[in-house]
């Protein structure tokens, strides 16, 4: 729906303005030479076209225009500020490769700096930039395939985020590629905001949501980063049909909950992670129907946690199940009369009705102690444990806090294939590596120039001196 009518508002106010607009041209061959004396010269509503070529300084957009590159051209931002700075509604900003900017977090340097509403930024190639694109109070915006490269050579809580987005409300972000920066997506003070088909790699935070309710992200990939996804001090999120994988590291999470209420997540994939859901201060969410899958900890569950439900899930493969850090008495896993189902199931279905007859302990003798001391969890998997934990069920000699799934699945649920966001995001980091190849290769046949050089000229003083010699 979000969708739909940032796409109608847009499209109304493009035939309104741009249908009266005219054309100027930015090249070498044309009239323009530089992007800044077409702005000047340019009347609002116009459409400048920018020819290939490498164009220096940093671009203020007060008047809103329409901006097309032809051919990547290289807008190559100054040693301060951002490199492209949006002031006026309604403009477009389409083709480019967007380099440099400052290097001052507290005053937003970034690639776009987005201070007005209405516009539309895709299509475009920002590199070696501090933040992305920054959405300053800005409003209504489509944001969609491009590709953010951060700078690698800072320390990661040096650098921006890929799309930071602080009190900006009903915008759209869409099938963008993000990597190397400090958090993918940073979502502050906002609302109402849809982020789908996104795919963000190496950071610190996938998706970092902070004091913003009533969102959005759905179809995006969260992989090889330190936390795939975090849902802080917010409420009414939906999240749907994401991945969040191979997140691992010193305190990684697939997803975490903290501090925030009425949040529902289905149909995720949650996989290879260092702890897959993290549960603190959480109130009234439903994690319903996702895969938790090959995690070295399926579970961190809190007893700040009230209210949760945990139903209609896979977890399968886990190295453990949860832990379990004082007593969340309230947080179920069950839900009219369906749990979740569990690999390690061992019950019985009498009656076939899909639900097993005898609830599944999560918890076991380890539990407790695992809480206060996470290193325990290189033990679970010995052989001396698994006999401990056997003994300790048949004769249970330590008080601990039990928790129950009451009525565990005997089958999978049927969650749907998201194999698909994976191969695409793929494809972009392939885009990545080549064109990153490619700088190498140029880089290094450029090192072979100077030798050249002076083998030529070696070889034109060789011959002078043998015509000297001859008598």
């Amino acid at each position: 729906m979000l969708k739909g009518l940032s796409y109608i508002v847009l499209l109304l106010v493009s035939v309104a303005n741009f249908s009266i607009s005219g054309v100027l041209k930015v090249g070498s061959k044309y009239e323009f030479k530089t992007i800044k004396e077409a702005i000047e010269k340019a009347k609002p509503y116009d459409t400048i076209y920018v020819y290939p070529g490498e164009y220096y300084g940093n671009i203020f957009l007060n008047k809103p225009l329409v901006l097309i590159g032809v051919g990547r051209p290289h807008i190559k931002g100054e040693n301060w500020g951002s490199t492209l700075t949006v002031l006026a509604d309604s403009c477009v900003i389409r083709g480019f490769k967007i380099t440099g900017g400052g290097n001052l977090l507290q005053k937003e340097d970034s690639g776009i700096l987005l201070k007005s509403s209405y516009n539309l930024i895709e299509d475009n190639l920002l590199e070696d930039i501090l933040f992305g694109v920054y959405f300053f109070a800005s409003n209504n915006n489509i944001v969609r395939h491009n590709t953010i490269i951060g700078r690698a050579y800072l320390g990661i809580g040096e650098r921006g985020s890929g799309l930071h987005i602080w009190n900006s409300h009903f915008n759209l972000i869409e099938g963008n590629f993000i990597t190397k920066v400090r958090d993918g997506m940073y979502i502050q003070e906002s609302s109402n905001n849809l982020i789908q088909r996104n795919y963000a790699t190496d950071l610190r935070y996938g998706i970092h949501y902070m004091f913003s309710d009533s969102n959005r992200f759905e179809e995006n990939v969260f992989i090889d980063d330190v936390v795939g996804g975090a849902v802080m001090y917010s409420r009414h999120i939906y999240f749907r049909r994401n991945i969040f994988a191979r997140n691992r590291g010193f305190s990684s999470y697939g997803l975490l909950l903290q501090s925030c209420d009425y949040c529902v997540a289905e149909e995720n994939y949650i996989i290879d992670n260092s702890i897959g859901l993290h549960f603190e201060s959480t109130n009234y969410n439903i994690i319903r129907r996702n895969l938790v899958q090959n995690n070295d900890l399926a579970i961190a569950l809190f007893a700040s946690a009230n209210f949760d439900k945990i139903y209609e899930n896979n977890f399968i493969g886990n190295l453990s199940l949860i832990r379990t850090i004082g007593n969340p008495k309230t947080t179920s896993f069950s839900y009219n009369g369906r749990g979740n189902y569990w690999d390690g199931y061992m019950g019985y279905d009498l009656n076939d009705d899909g639900v097993g007859d005898v609830r599944f302990e999560l918890t076991n003798v380890f539990e407790s102690i695992q809480g206060k001391y996470p290193i325990v969890q290189l033990y679970l998997s010995s052989p001396s444990a698994k006999a401990i934990e056997i003994a300790e069920k048949a004769m249970p000699l330590i008080k601990t806090f039990k928790i129950y799934d009451e009525h565990p699945l005997m089958e999978k649920v049927e969650i749907p294939n998201l194999s698909y966001l994976v191969k695409r995001g793929n494809n972009e980091r392939v885009e990545v590596k080549r064109s990153a190849f490619g700088f190498v290769v140029f880089i290094f046949l450029c090192s072979f120039i100077p030798i050249f050089i002076v083998s030529f000229k070696s070889r034109t003083l060789r011959k002078r001196y043998a015509c000297c010699q001859k008598p």
